[in-house]
Parts: C-alpha cells; structure tokens; sequence
C-alpha cells in the first residue's frame, strides 16, 4: 500500500479534475502554503504516483473519428518484441501484455476505415503474429481515473 496522507490524496483529486489548477488555488483549499503544495506534488512526482500532467484532447475533433482495439495472437517468443513495436505506432492509445490465447491487446485511433485496414494489415506483417481480431467502438464513455474510494479510508484509519 502507498504511504500517502489525507493532504496528498486532496491535491491527487484536484490534479486530476483539473490539472492546470495553481498550487496558491490548492493550498487555499488543504490549508497549506504554495511552497508546501509544490513541494508534495514534486514528492508524488518523485514517487512516480504522479506519472505526469496532461490535457485530455477530443480526438474526434482532430479528425480521429473511430477507435477500434486488436487482440494479437503472436507465438510466446514474439511477444515483447511486437508489444514494443506497437507501443512505438502513433495511433496506438494503450498495449496490454494479457493472459489468454491472444497476449497483446491494444486500443487504438483512426481518421478512417481505410487508415484502420492499412494499419492492420501493416502490424499483421510483425514477425511472430498469428492472428489479429478486430473490434471498432460504436461509442465510447471515457472516465478519468478516480483515487478509490478504499484509498482514501486506509489513509484516514
């Protein structure tokens, strides 16, 4: 379990509601100083709890109207190398090593159905895969991650 106090899991949900937020708007609210609050985010940062700050884009909007996802069959040897291949493509939004028949799961964008069929017909040229499944997504609701809420109670305790 992650050694964090009440005060660090206020400034985590607030980052993630809103990333741009001031340390002096943070610290108005848990009752520190600015210099406290940019001190605790550089030591969540430092702890890798923080892995970065970022905007979330509308992807739609930059003409990437659909995501699909690719189950990979790939024969065990292939694996990490194709996970860091994929890992590698733009278009590629997350890669999971998985348990099952198909190790390498992968969420992915595209501006069209063409684009999508280039690209898998491209990464099914990877040395080591056997079989790619597709599914496009019909609608999608995205959530931010949110600290648990049996998180919150441990550090209370």
């Amino acid at each position: 379990m992650v050694d964090i106090d009440p005060i660090d899991i206020k400034i985590l949900r607030m980052l993630i509601n809103d990333g741009r937020i001031s340390y002096s708007q943070i610290a108005k609210e848990v009752k520190i100083s600015d210099v406290a609050v940019k001190k605790r985010i550089e030591k969540l940062m430092g702890r890798g709890i923080i892995k970065k700050i970022t905007a979330v884009v509308d992807r739609e909007r930059l003409g990437l109207k659909y995501t699909y996802y690719l189950m990979l069959r790939v024969e065990p040897s292939h694996i990490f190398p194709v996970f860091k291949k994929l890992s590698d493509l733009v278009n590629v939004l997350e890669v999971s090593v998985v348990a099952g028949e198909y190790p390498l799961f992968a969420k992915m964008v595209g501006e069209s159905i063409d684009e999508i069929k280039k690209t898998i017909k491209e990464i099914g040229k990877m040395e080591g895969i056997t079989d790619i499944k597709t599914m496009v997504a019909l609608e999608i609701e995205e959530k931010t991650l949110q600290i648990p809420a049996k998180i919150g109670q441990k550090v209370l305790q």
